[in-house]
């Protein structure tokens, strides 16, 4: 039995495909455009394509996209203050956000595990396993990957996890457990991961 087929609703000619096509160009050059813009802001401080190179400032590069959003909505909303942050991230829409969280999640942080790295911060991260996983990729879209991530950036967090100045029940807990030398050893060690495993 031959099957008889409808070519009317199975073919697009080529004429009304280029159709389509052109139209929505000026769409797509539209968004590449805004978030080139959006990203250039982020540039000083967390440096081409999210790698920075000032080792106070986070590396955002292939960082969780549900982190990233998470927490520039905090920055932007007042649940997280940063001064530096806030004129950069106060006019941002949430669409705004999270096409930012999407761009630099795509990016690629290319840092190496290191040949030698910090025992101590082995041993103290036993610690933060449970969530930042063995080398610190995390497997949550909401908690952050630490593995080659800036030390001084993670030493800095966690001070502030321990004095109280950044707020999370779980790190708080876990942060004034530690001492200064525990902090420096374990951020170092995670420093020293590579950052795509």
């Amino acid at each position: 039995m031959k099957t008889v087929t409808n070519n009317k609703f199975n073919k697009i000619s080529p004429i009304a495909f280029l159709t389509c096509f052109v139209m929505n160009q000026p769409v797509i050059a539209n968004e590449q455009s805004n978030i080139d813009d959006l990203a250039k802001a982020c540039i000083t401080c967390h440096g081409q394509k999210g790698i920075s190179t000032d080792t106070t400032f986070p590396n955002l590069a292939g960082q969780k996209q549900g982190y990233l959003n998470q927490e520039i909505k905090a920055f932007r909303d007042g649940k997280r203050d940063n001064p530096q942050m806030l004129p950069f991230v106060n006019s941002l829409s949430d669409d705004d956000i999270t096409q930012l969280a999407h761009y630099f999640s795509q990016q690629k942080n290319d840092a190496k595990a290191s040949e030698t790295y910090n025992k101590k911060g082995e041993n103290v991260r036993a610690r933060c396993i449970s969530c930042h996983g063995m080398k610190g990729i995390t497997v949550t879209e909401l908690w952050p990957n630490l593995a080659g991530q800036q030390a001084k950036y993670l030493q800095k967090q966690l001070h502030a996890f321990k004095s109280g100045k950044r707020q999370s029940p779980i790190m708080q807990v876990i942060a004034q457990e530690l001492t200064d030398e525990q902090i420096e050893a374990v951020a170092e060690y995670y420093s020293q991961q590579a950052a795509s495993q």
